[in-house]
């Protein structure tokens, strides 16, 4: 073997040598790579995880919305005096003529006598003329045999100068004494309006139904 053959030969292993080094630390790194702490090396910023929709707070959302509250009441409309008024679902309201339709409001069925004079129920609504306002007016703010007023307080409902009037039975009538009267006295040019309620006895608690008094004052309107 001649000098030059032999230098070729050193060259070639050399070169073979090389390549398998390079090939079993290339290996040796990719085998290991996924033990590599990325929270170590510098210059490596820490991800925040994504939450998902189902985990981020939303807003709260509020109920109280026309479709909500429409499922719970129901509309009523007089033609002859071209009111209406809502009331709860649950609640009855009958008439024996036209214009009696949405007077007479309670959460039990009834029946409308012929002479109503001295017929209540736990909800009424009374239109009146102007001519005839000073005197209903008088009737329902100062004491008389029917009832003691406790309060009387001008208010404003939808843009509409309104009295509330608190007061109590007498019992001088058929009933008991002191139960809960709460009267809204709507003005109007033309047709003011009475709403009310009265307790029907001492084990009706009057809160839950001096808010749907407050409720039916408020939807009430004309058209």
């Amino acid at each position: 073997m001649s000098l030059a053959d032999f230098k070729k030969n050193i060259k070639f292993a050399a070169v073979a040598i090389f390549m398998l080094v390079y090939a079993a630390g290339f290996y040796f790194f990719g085998k290991n790579s996924g033990t590599i702490d990325l929270g170590k090396v510098k210059g490596v910023s820490e991800e925040k995880p994504v939450r998902s929709p189902i985990e981020t707070p939303v807003p709260f959302a509020d109920t109280q919305t026309v479709s909500i509250s429409s499922s719970y009441v129901k509309l009523c409309a007089n033609t002859i005096y071209s009111y209406e008024v809502v009331y709860p679902k649950d609640w009855f309201s009958t008439y024996s003529t036209d214009d009696q339709k949405c007077s007479y409001f309670a959460p039990y069925s009834f029946v409308i006598p012929h002479d109503t004079s001295n017929f209540t129920t736990t909800i009424r609504v009374v239109v009146t003329n102007k001519d005839e306002w000073l005197g209903v007016t008088k009737f329902y703010e100062n004491p008389n045999d029917f009832q003691n007023v406790i309060s009387v307080k001008n208010i404003e409902v939808n843009g509409k100068s309104v009295r509330k009037v608190e007061a109590e039975t007498t019992g001088s009538t058929e009933g008991e004494k002191g139960l809960v009267k709460v009267t809204y006295l709507i003005l109007d040019s033309e047709k003011p309006v009475v709403i009310s309620y009265q307790q029907a006895g001492r084990d009706e608690d009057p809160a839950p139904n001096i808010k749907i008094l407050e409720d039916m004052v408020g939807s009430f309107r004309y058209f």
